[in-house]
């Protein structure tokens, strides 16, 4: 059994593992997995990104921002398809410091 603590950084490894693994790739492509299409949302926040800047990026780095956009965003879907109770809260307490009384 994992304790909260345990919980909490796998979670936090897990949320921060898209930033830190994103040049991590295999040398040989896998078999299975095949290019996928790019979510419309991906595709608007990209755009967003050609129209403030026009000069800045070609086309195959707008592809590629793209493509991580979509692959951020994937990851927080999946991140979101994790279920949580009331259990799973963290080793903490939080109160906000208002001064002395």
């Amino acid at each position: 059994m994992i304790s909260r603590r345990g919980f909490a950084e796998q979670l936090a490894l897990l949320a921060a593992a898209p930033w830190f693994l994103e040049d991590l790739r295999p040398t040989q492509p896998l078999p299975q997995q095949q290019p996928q299409e790019p979510s419309a949302l991906a595709k608007a926040l990209a755009d967003t990104i050609r129209l403030r800047y026009p000069d800045r990026f070609t086309a195959d780095d707008l592809t590629a921002i793209t493509r991580g956009i979509d692959g951020r965003l994937r990851a927080i879907d999946r991140l979101y398809q994790a279920t949580l109770t009331n259990a799973d809260e963290p080793d903490f307490v939080y109160s906000v410091y208002r001064g002395p009384d």
